[in-house]
């Protein structure tokens, strides 16, 4: 909102004199002299014609209505009720060289004021105005007290002193909260429409002073400077509240804090659909999380004395500084070490290589992602809980039918990846009795020893050589095997009512058991015989080669 028009006069108040001082340098567009100065008493301001368009209203008097055009001037002493004001802005928006428009002085008062585009509405130490509206390209220069201020795409900048009380931010509306002001029960509809967390320009609400009982809705955005404090914010879904520097009991009802480097938030609330996200550098301290809310600390944030709550989700890393209670106690991550975490509904805890975890929960929507050099031990996985691990991980514990799992000195055993899981077999390791239940197995070489069970869009997939000289089976629903080469004396056992595809894979095996359903090989080569029961369907399509016998001959083909 930048605006560059020609003033044409100065208008000053002398405090030693007592008068007002009009300097009318720039004033030639009004057929006035350039260079001159003359001193005028109050009581004689309104009586000189030259300048007719330049009014004061004394204290104890009452002015209804009007409009402030061209350069115009308004000094407020008295009382001043439903005046439109469309200039003052000569110089751009929050610029002490502008000089027309509305001054509310020490002790005046300006009511229902509309502020339209290029107009300033000044209300100095003293002055107090309320139900101002103002539109985009208009301003309000506040140091004394504002009530009921609307921004519908207008601003509203608080200078030491200034107090603004009920003000709403509407579309583009920016409200500018400077040392030594306090803006208090502002509504922000505005400032994250760029998405969460971005830098949106000049809409909102910038606070580098205090800023008390915000409430921030959709589309709404706080940015509490360093120098900032918010208290008591409200944040709602669709917006976000991004603190460079302190906020106090912020509570998220649906809505985003993000806590930056240098930042703190202590006492926040997350309610259902809340996050609370604490960037590197960042520092958190009694965040309560309750159902369905979520922390997230990343690696280099801190978030302290956390409380938990069933069905809250932590989101980290074993990078961050995390510790609280949560269902099952105290719990804590610190110097790459996790201890009885609990993650459901979202939460997560990434173990990074050379870091440990123990005494991990890992109930339904929670994900336990450990990377290859990391170790998590007695890890106890429920169901609908999340394993993302490979061979080079070292992971024990137990899997949600209660049999023991382990993962180390590259050998899997027992392993069961349900939806959303995830086990990378490296080349040169084992994995034996592994069940994939809708998870996704990859193979980069490596052996499949015992049976390997593919269950429920179970995925396989291989790169390089893999050898199975077990069982390889399929059980229920649909699975897919797809990728690289399967070799070996082994066999795939087909059960099932459900399809098991082959694509773009080199199976080698000894034998093919085609017992319900059926099996699609798509472009791939294929050394086995098929051995089919009646009723079940072998299609072949793509470039497809089937080198083997398939008996019985009167199995349904396709292509």
């Amino acid at each position: 909102m930048k605006r560059h028009l020609n003033t044409s006069y100065r208008l000053v108040w002398n405090h030693i004199t007592g008068t007002l001082v009009v300097a009318s340098e720039l004033a030639r567009s009004r057929g006035k002299g350039a260079g001159v100065a003359v001193a005028l008493s109050l009581a004689a301001v309104t009586s000189v014609p030259a300048l007719a368009a330049d009014t004061v209203v004394q204290a104890g008097e009452t002015v209804s209505g009007g409009t402030l055009t061209n350069h115009d001037n308004q000094i407020v002493f008295g009382t001043v009720n439903g005046m439109t004001i469309s200039t003052g802005l000569e110089y751009g928006p929050d610029n002490e060289a502008n000089t027309g428009g509305q001054w509310v002085q020490d002790g005046g008062t300006a009511n229902k004021t509309t502020v339209t585009s290029g107009g300033l509405q000044r209300v100095n130490p003293g002055g107090s105005v309320s139900d101002t509206v103002i539109s985009a390209g208009g301003g309000q220069s506040l140091q004394g007290r504002a009530v009921n201020t609307t921004l519908n795409g207008g601003e509203q900048w608080m200078h030491e002193g200034a107090i603004a009380t009920g003000t709403v931010i509407n579309d583009k509306g920016w409200q500018v909260v400077k040392p030594g002001t306090v803006a208090t029960d502002t509504v922000v509809n505005t400032g994250a429409e760029g998405g969460p967390d971005a830098e949106n320009g000049d809409t909102g609400q910038f606070v580098r002073g205090d800023a008390v009982r915000t409430t921030i809705n959709k589309n709404g955005r706080q940015i509490v400077r360093t120098e900032g404090t918010a208290n008591t914010t409200v944040v709602y879904a669709g917006g976000d509240q991004t603190v460079y520097g302190h906020a106090l009991d912020t509570t998220l009802n649906g809505g985003y804090q993000y806590v930056h480097n240098g930042g703190t938030a202590s006492d926040t609330v997350v309610n259902s659909d809340g996050w609370q996200i604490v960037k590197n550098g960042g520092v958190a301290g009694n965040t309560t999380v309750n159902q369905k809310g979520r922390l997230q600390v990343d690696a280099g944030g801190t978030a302290t004395n956390v409380t938990l709550k069933q069905g809250g989700a932590l989101v980290t890393s074993t990078a961050a500084t995390v510790t609280g209670i949560n269902r099952l106690g105290a719990f804590s991550v610190v110097e790459g070490k996790a201890d009885n975490v609990v993650l459901e509904n979202g939460g997560r805890l990434d173990v990074l290589t050379g870091h440990t975890a123990t005494n991990t929960r890992v109930d339904d929507g929670g994900t336990l992602d450990v990377r290859n050099g990391g170790a998590a031990t007695t890890v106890s996985i429920g169901n609908g809980g999340v394993l993302l691990a490979d061979s080079g991980a070292a992971v024990s514990g137990t899997r949600s039918d209660g049999k023991a799992f382990r993962i180390g000195g590259g050998q899997a055993d027992a392993l069961m990846l349900g939806k959303g899981s995830s086990f990378t077999l490296n080349a040169g390791d084992t994995a034996t009795d592994t069940t994939v239940n809708g998870g996704l197995f990859t193979a980069r070489g490596g052996t499949l020893a015992g049976t390997t069970t593919l269950n429920n869009g179970a995925i396989l997939t291989l790169s390089g050589k893999t050898v199975n000289n077990d069982t390889l089976t399929i059980r229920e629903g649909d699975a897919l095997l797809q990728g690289g080469s399967l070799t070996g004396n082994g066999s795939v056992e087909k059960s099932g009512s459900g399809t098991l595809t082959v694509s773009n894979t080199t199976l080698t095996q000894k034998a093919v058991n085609l017992n319900e359903g059926t099996l699609t090989l798509n472009d791939s080569t294929v050394t086995t015989d098929v051995i089919a029961q009646r009723g079940t369907a072998l299609k072949l399509t793509g470039s497809t080669v089937l080198n083997g016998a398939i008996d019985p001959t009167n199995v349904t083909l396709a292509s």
